[in-house]
């Protein structure tokens, strides 16, 4: 269990330090800066998930700990992307926020999970 705590701690250290740098960015007036941290902020929110699995080290995907890694990363993700779309929208929920960012956190965690695998081919999904 220890791994999962690695993991998701370390996916959530990626996530606050996107978000803090958005502050800075936005409070010392830099755009760029400020384009770039919230840009972060969705790949480590929409890619949450396979960012814990990787930092988790769970070689076995099919683990239970991968899969308790996995799914709490899954709504943790899901949660953070709301709240970016709810941020990107003017502070203000919105009904397809819901739905959108379900379908957000399906594709950025899957373009990293295609990402991860490409790379390190002999720690596949078994067909």
């Amino acid at each position: 269990m220890v791994a999962v705590g690695r993991g998701l701690a370390v996916a959530l250290g990626l996530f606050l330090a996107s978000f803090a740098l958005h502050i800075v960015g936005g409070a010392t007036g830099q755009g760029w800066l400020f384009a770039i941290a919230v840009a972060l902020i969705f790949v480590t929110a929409t890619g949450f998930p396979v960012i814990a699995l990787w930092a988790s080290g769970l070689g076995e995907m099919q683990s239970a700990a991968a899969r308790a890694t996995g799914g709490t990363g899954a709504a943790a993700g899901f949660v953070f992307t709301v709240a970016a779309l709810w941020a990107a929208d003017g502070r203000s929920f919105a009904w397809w926020e819901f739905p959108l960012g379900s379908v957000l956190v399906l594709l950025g965690s899957g373009v990293l999970l295609i990402a991860w695998m490409t790379m390190r081919p002999a720690e596949r999904l078994p067909a």
